[in-house]
């Protein structure tokens, strides 16, 4: 019993992509394009090939022996979505500890293709989508793949022969690589299935190659410029322990609360990647065949979010010129402007202002520019409320030095204009009122009979006799019979006992209780009176309106204001 589950867990930990092992299973693939080295039987064919001219031996090669890795043929096959992130989830549990494992959710629903004849369609599987359930969901997300290179037959990353080679990226391998697709052409949307890579293509990784030829020729052979990459090595990084699946559409789930910091995290989309990578020669390729900047990511981020999180300057510039919008909102509610200000990246907030600013009037050297405040002021223009996604909010409660320096310019001339409005008025009043509240509390503090208080307090070890103060801390050095006659209800020593009279409790309980006798201490006790009145008055008043303050703008608010101002 114990010896079968260890042997469970340690194939568990061992699975990959497709359900195959990671570590113990020996690669067909790898024996013929090796990852980690130039070795592999497909390379030795194609060098020969360029140095002689003479192409049978490759093509008879790669006709005879990679036709039994892929499906059909190397026509595809038609894969449910949800059998792939089933793979997806599986590997990814298989990588974490039992208490973080969760389940795919959703329901996948049957699976037609079960019954569906795909070698008598091998010439139409379009037409083969058409009749499986429309093949899309009524949002548009596609419910089955194609899929070219059997599950079982793929790498340690879920990649192909021709990502294998792009792996590699010297001149022979992408020759081969290119040799490959003009033989199998399908190829070239076959995307990589495993948890860290899942939904990288071809096309991704010439980008990320920087290799713009062969971004051109996957291009002009029909490579997808809308392919998602969703894998984890791809993600933000305090997005990764949280990714769910669902079995209802591809994309992972993921948390919504995030930093967006992530060397890696490109933004899925190949146009993404070209900005975040540097690769402006890739971004023309990509917007020539009319790639769209504005896509969203599953966190939202478009291009333009995607060069602010990379603070890739040029590339912003470049992606503005070719048609990326200024104004789309992610999932955190953020434009391009005010996740920089969020991410404290000042110079790109400085350029995305120039952007999104417009020039009034120029005479010589002077000039006019006016700012747009939808996303600079606190104040929503919409609904009035206080907009805690502004670019002022933002820098304003930031935690960091870098968020103070966002302050200076144009949101210091903000500030100031708001300043000079209203808050230097509101400070005043507010000015003003501490400093007559803390008078009275002062007046009510120092007017109140300490003597008395410290008689009562410390049992009249130290009391007051008329006319001056003495400390007696030792009661065998008081003269009793004064001490009675002064003072009527104190405690009296009978053979250093005490004792306290019977006929003197009332006026004990009125001793104890001297702080409420204002009329018995002169001018002193009426000054106490109207200060701790008007102290009384002031505390009432202010907790009304901190309640008041709560209920127009949220407890949370309220409380991170506070707590600003403590810090």
């Amino acid at each position: 019993m114990g010896s079968s589950e260890s042997k469970k867990i340690k194939e568990e930990e061992n699975i990959g992509a497709g359900g195959r092992f990671t570590e113990e299973k020996e690669y067909r693939l790898y024996k013929l394009v090796d990852t980690n080295s130039n070795g592999g039987e497909l390379l030795p064919w194609m060098r020969y090939a360029l140095n002689t001219g003479d192409y049978s031996l490759i093509d008879g090669y790669l006709d005879s022996k990679l036709k039994d890795f892929m499906y059909n043929g190397g026509k595809a096959k038609l894969e449910s979505v949800a059998e792939l992130v089933k793979i997806r989830n599986k590997e990814r549990n298989a990588m974490l500890g039992a208490f973080m494992r969760k389940k795919g959710k959703g329901k996948s629903g049957p699976n037609i293709l079960d019954d569906f004849n795909q070698e008598a369609n091998q010439g139409d599987l379009k037409k083969a989508l058409k009749l499986l359930d429309g093949g899309k969901s009524g949002k548009g997300d596609a419910k089955y793949r194609e899929i070219v290179w059997k599950l079982e037959d793929r790498g340690r990353m879920g990649e192909n022969i021709v990502g294998a080679c792009l792996m590699q990226g010297s001149a022979l391998h992408n020759k081969l690589a290119i040799k490959i697709l003009t033989a199998y052409p399908k190829l070239i949307n076959d995307i990589f299935i495993s948890e860290e890579y899942y939904g990288l293509s071809h096309l991704h990784q010439a980008i990320v190659n920087e290799d713009p030829y062969m971004t051109h020729y996957l291009l002009q052979h029909g490579a997808d410029i809308n392919q998602r990459c969703y894998g984890a090595f791809f993600c933000a990084n305090d997005q990764k322990n949280g990714r769910t699946d669902s079995l209802e559409h591809e994309y992972v789930d993921l948390p919504e609360r995030t930093n967006y910091m992530g060397r890696t995290y490109f933004g899925e989309y190949p146009l993404a990647f070209a900005a975040c990578t540097n690769q402006k020669d890739c971004y023309r390729l990509l917007r020539a065949k009319r790639a769209d900047p504005n896509l969203k990511d599953t966190n939202g981020n478009t291009v333009l979010h995607m060069t602010v999180i990379h603070e890739n300057l040029e590339m912003l510039k470049l992606a503005y010129d070719l048609g990326a919008k200024l104004q789309i909102q992610n999932n955190q509610s953020l434009t391009p402007l005010t996740l920089a200000v969020k991410t404290a990246k000042k110079k790109m907030f400085e350029q995305l202002l120039q952007l999104e600013s417009t020039i009034d009037w120029n005479y010589g050297e002077a000039s006019r520019v006016a700012y747009p405040l939808a996303k600079l002021d606190t104040i929503d223009q919409e609904t009035g409320q206080l907009n805690e996604n502004s670019a002022l909010y933002l820098a304003a409660y930031g935690e960091t030095e870098e968020h103070l320096e966002m302050l200076e310019g144009l949101l210091e001339n903000l500030l100031q204009a708001k300043w000079d409005a209203f808050a230097r008025r509101h400070w005043s009043i507010s000015l003003f009122c501490f400093v007559v509240y803390f008078i009275f509390v002062s007046l009510a503090f120092m007017n109140r009979p300490f003597a008395q208080t410290t008689s009562v307090e410390t049992d009249d070890a130290i009391w007051l006799i008329p006319g001056s103060i003495q400390a007696l801390l030792d009661p065998d050095k008081v003269n009793k019979e004064k001490y009675k006659e002064l003072a009527i209800g104190k405690p009296s020593w009978v053979t250093k006992t005490y004792t306290y009279p019977t006929e003197s409790a009332y006026f004990y309980q009125q001793k104890r209780c001297h702080l409420t006798q204002y009329f018995n201490y002169g001018d002193q006790g009426y000054v106490r009176l109207v200060s701790e009145s008007v102290v009384l008055f002031c505390v009432v008043f202010q907790i009304i309106m901190e309640l008041l303050e709560i209920r127009a703008i949220g407890y949370k608010r309220w409380w991170q204001v506070l707590v600003s101002f403590e810090i």
